[in-house]
């Protein structure tokens, strides 16, 4: 079995090195198209999460002695969430964005329940 630090220092900076690779400008600005005269470039968010944790501490054992014991972990995530493509001609370079029909929805939705809360709230007051 290998040894493995769980020290925080280490941790940490095992997660921040994997972070260090994978942000790039080519996360968020995409491989590029060539579509007739015109270059387009997809366009993304890109959201990174991560943490970590390390402990010890002393654990009884049969014997009536404590043993050292430690432990540690952590984790993250990434979340990568298309805004738009960037159009660029001979001309003129424009965004244009991608719209998130999901969102919108709920959100109207939200508003719509939030109003109608509200209304009745007010309604029942009179």
């Amino acid at each position: 079995m290998q040894d493995v630090d769980f020290s925080g220092n280490t941790l940490v900076s095992q997660i921040a090195e994997r972070l260090k690779t994978s942000a790039r400008v080519e996360v968020v600005y995409g491989e590029e198209r060539k579509i007739g005269d015109k270059t387009i470039i997809p366009i993304a968010v890109v959201a990174y999460a991560f943490g970590g944790g390390a402990g010890g501490g002393a654990a009884p054992s049969g014997n009536g002695a404590s043993e050292a014991t430690t432990g540690g972990g952590g984790g993250g995530g990434v979340r990568v969430h298309p805004v738009g493509v960037l159009e660029v001609t001979g001309d003129d370079t424009r965004v244009l964005p991608v719209l998130d029909w999901t969102r919108i929805i709920t959100t109207g939705i939200t508003v719509f329940g939030m109003w109608m809360l509200v209304r009745s709230l007010f309604r029942r007051r009179r």
